[in-house]
């Protein structure tokens, strides 16, 4: 009895040491805080921090409360403003606050937030085993291990920030692992992503160092002199200890600082300014030093211009606080901070102000109007804005039109009032036609669709009923908006979908995409830009043609027509159109993935295409096409595809898209020929591209092109080999003959294929691509390969432009080119 209990008593001794040694050594592990592993998760509020104190990594907001961007990043710990010096995932900001830092499965570290949709931090360096940790390191390097190697680290991707110890330059040279880090500005003090600013060692003299302002203007700051790296301009990097390295496989320079209680480190501001900062203790300071030639200019802004202008108001601008008269706003600057802002308004001397139209700072709009208005401006608003001039000088212009300012200030606002007064009573008494109607049909809109259905009663009326009605035919969405009595509501049961399609009013169009707002805007292409809307509840595409497009009346009808006709689960539906106010506007169906190119060829988007997918989109496309050239009531060849107008819904679903260079085939007709060839090169068949020949064999081949890139993740336009051949095909082609077609697979996926049914999209591809039209497949005969596989499928000969030989060097490929080419290359809807 004595020994069972002594028995008994050990084990629980030995249970209780058990736990005592796993509980010593999750503290040990949560004291030791600069190191991940796997099963453990960074999250919240938890952080990093290197061995010494001296760096910390963890998530970080930007913009206020109001924000809901989040990023991971590595800031210096004693830093009261926690500015980041390195940020993972700068242009794919997580949505809340949900966000996780962990090294997956495979061994990869991943940061993700409740769309479950994981970013791949070291994309670029995939590591090999699932037995990695990540460290943070006193260098505030961010190193992800394997055992005693390195998979990946953080120096080999800066940011803005450049610390002691990292290379900016050229690693690997002329191997397929090559690398180039360079810093890139932020493109605002308070929004990470990329900014237009780039310091970096320039490829054509690499002993040079500088800065350069988008791809048009560089600035050397520095230079190796064969002994030691001197800078241009008065700074305080002299005192920096830099070190030029220079031999067959690298080219690079990096620097150290001297001294325990001494930090340095270089920032390429979003202005384009270099920032040294230095930090001896706990205390950090800064040295701003404008990139100049011109030692004596305090503006960063006068770096970046070639020749500044002399203009009559002066170079300088003042900055103020105010209300920007009628703004012209650059549709074109989503991706531009105020410093690009102020150099594209201080070249131009009939730039009177500038200012940013976002409250992060980014975003340009100008004023160009009489500098005296846009002082009286001064005070009604609070929008920071930059006038030309000096600010007390300009201001004393504004007494002698004070009282004429105050008078017209006065019949503007009794003008307004009595408006509003008007139209309050209009909407008053035409409201209880409609009342409680948009709340019944569309309860989560109701302020917006309230607007639209008023515009249904009022003004146009019938017309515009119509239309909306209409509108929601296209999406089966069965109602009928009655106006005979305004309390009812037609449900429509069973009624197939109207193909007429609805013309809106530019109003509805206008309301639906906020007056065409840039934060709408989901792309620009050839033919102009791509907005997102919402009417009547439903989420759209709004298709707003440039004036000055290539895509004129013809293209516009003949787009309507053809897509208004095709009703396939692959094409992308029209739902509507407007031609009011000399306006040529589209409205699709709204595609929440965008296009097929923005997965496949982004190194982090396209770990979401593992195979069975790529195999679903390209069975998808082929019976898109099929259909197209078969089974639709108008036999038509598309002539524009390319993975880009491969639109994916949100259940990644493909649709073909963008019909405006179409044509439709008679019944009997076999191929056609035009003068003006239209397209996009990469994707366009030979016989097209050099006698303007095309057929639905022409579409043929362009799938063939699509499928070589989804398989093997590359782009056909920019594909280049040192040691092969000109282009994609032609690689496909020689590895094909090698029997090596293999090397060929995109590995990124991450669930990578069945080798014979790579083999069989391969096989497919290259019949497609075949020179000869006559010698490429059906679409019909396309579809039954995807889908039987057969065994004995014909060898396809050599690939269209593999070579030089052939239609590439052919004297009518030479002339082709001095024709009118155009190139359809709208990338978002």
């Amino acid at each position: 009895m004595a020994t069972t209990s002594l028995s008994s008593l050990s084990k629980k001794l030995i249970k209780s040491s058990v736990l005592l040694i796993i509980f010593s050594c999750l503290l040990r592990q949560s004291e030791a805080a600069n190191i991940l592993v796997p099963g453990l998760d960074l999250r919240d509020s938890k952080t990093l921090v290197s061995t010494n104190e001296l760096f910390e990594l963890g998530f970080f907001r930007t913009g206020g409360s109001s924000s809901s961007n989040y990023y991971l990043g590595i800031w210096i710990k004693d830093d009261p403003y926690k500015k980041p010096v390195w940020v993972a995932n700068r242009e794919y900001p997580l949505l809340d606050s949900s966000h996780v830092l962990s090294i997956r499965y495979d061994g990869n570290l991943v940061i993700s937030d409740q769309r479950q949709f994981q970013y791949l931090v070291n994309a670029l360096m995939l590591s090999t085993s699932n037995s990695t940790s990540a460290i943070l390191l006193d260098s505030g390097n961010f190193v992800l291990t394997e055992g005693n190697s390195t998979v990946w680290e953080s120096f080999y991707y800066p940011t803005d920030t450049f610390l002691p110890g990292m290379k900016l330059g050229f690693f690997d040279i002329g191997t397929d692992k090559a690398r180039n880090p360079y810093l890139v500005s932020w493109q605002s003090p308070s929004v990470p992503s990329t900014g237009s600013f780039v310091l970096t060692l320039p490829g054509n003299n690499k002993t040079q160092f500088g800065v350069w302002h988008g791809d048009e203007v560089f600035r050397q700051i520095g230079y190796y002199d064969g002994r030691r790296f001197r800078f241009l301009f008065n700074s305080s990097l002299d005192d920096y200890n830099f070190t030029y390295m220079s031999s067959i496989t690298e080219i690079y320079i990096s620097f150290a600082t001297e001294g325990n209680d001494s930090f340095s480190w270089l920032v390429i501001s979003p202005s384009g300014e270099i920032q040294a900062f230095s930090k001896i203790g706990k205390e950090i300071s800064v040295v701003y030093s404008p990139v100049c030639a011109n030692t004596s200019s305090n503006n960063a802004a006068d770096c970046y211009i070639e020749k500044p202008p002399l203009c009559a108001d002066g170079n300088n601008f003042s900055r103020t606080e105010g209300l920007m008269p009628n703004p012209n706003v650059l549709n074109e600057s989503d991706g531009l901070g105020i410093s690009d802002c102020e150099i594209m308004c201080r070249s131009n001397c009939s730039c009177t102000a500038f200012a940013s139209y976002r409250d992060d700072g980014t975003g340009c709009q100008f004023y160009h109007g009489d500098i005296e208005f846009t002082m009286g401006e001064n005070g009604q608003g609070n929008r920071t804005m930059f006038v030309r001039g000096n600010f007390t000088e300009t201001a004393s212009l504004l007494p002698r039109n004070s009282g004429h300012r105050r008078k017209r200030l006065l019949w503007l606002i009794l003008t307004i009032s009595l408006l509003v007064f008007i139209i309050s009573a209009l909407v008053a008494i035409s409201r209880w036609k409609i009342k409680n109607i948009g709340s019944f049909l569309f309860p989560t809109h109701f302020s917006l669709n309230s607007l639209i259905l008023e515009a249904a009663w009022n003004g146009k009326g019938k017309k515009t009923k119509r239309s909306l009605e209409l509108f929601l035919m296209q999406l089966e969405s069965d109602v009928s908006l009655d106006n005979r009595d305004s309390h009812t509501i037609k449900l429509k049961s069973g009624r197939k979908r109207d193909h007429e399609l609805p013309i809106l009013d530019f109003s509805c169009v206008s309301v639906a995409t906020k007056n065409f707002s840039p934060a709408n805007e989901l792309g620009e292409g050839g033919f102009g830009p791509v907005y997102k809307g919402t009417l009547l509840g439903h989420e759209i595409a709004v298709k707003r043609l440039s004036r000055k497009s290539g895509q004129g009346p013809e293209e516009f009808k003949n787009e309507v027509q053809l897509v208004s006709k095709l009703q396939h689960r692959n094409l992308v539906r029209l739902l509507g159109c407007c031609i009011e106010r000399e306006e040529k506007i589209l409205i699709y169906e709204y595609m929440a993935n965008k296009s097929l190119d923005s997965f496949l060829f982004d190194p982090h988007k396209k770990l979401l295409l593992e195979w069975k997918r790529r195999v679903f989109i390209i069975q998808g496309i082929a019976q898109g096409l099929l259909y197209l050239h078969q089974y639709s009531r108008l036999r038509i060849i598309h002539r524009d595809l390319k993975t880009s107008n491969i639109l994916l819904d949100k259940d990644m679903n493909p649709k073909i898209a963008d019909f405006g260079m179409a044509r439709i085939f008679g019944e009997n007709q076999v191929r056609a020929k035009t003068a003006r060839v239209v397209g996009t090169y990469g994707y366009m068949s030979p016989e097209y591209a050099v006698h303007g020949l095309f057929s639905t064999k022409s579409d043929v081949f362009s799938f063939g092109v699509i499928m070589l890139e989804i398989i093997s993740g590359r782009k056909n336009t920019t594909f280049t080999h040192s040691d092969r051949s000109l282009n994609l095909l032609g690689y496909a082609w020689e590895l094909w003959k090698s029997g090596q077609g293999g090397e060929l697979m995109d590995l990124v996926s991450a669930e990578p294929p069945f080798l014979r049914e790579f083999s069989l999209c391969l096989h497919i591809a290259l019949l497609c691509v075949q020179e000869r039209p006559e010698d490429r497949p059906d679409m019909s005969d396309v579809v039954s390969m995807l889908s039987n596989g057969s065994p004995n499928l014909p060898s396809p000969k050599q690939a269209a432009f593999s070579s030089q030989v052939g239609y590439r060097g052919s004297q009518e490929h030479q002339d082709c080119l001095s024709s009118e080419v155009t190139y359809s290359t709208v990338e978002a809807r």
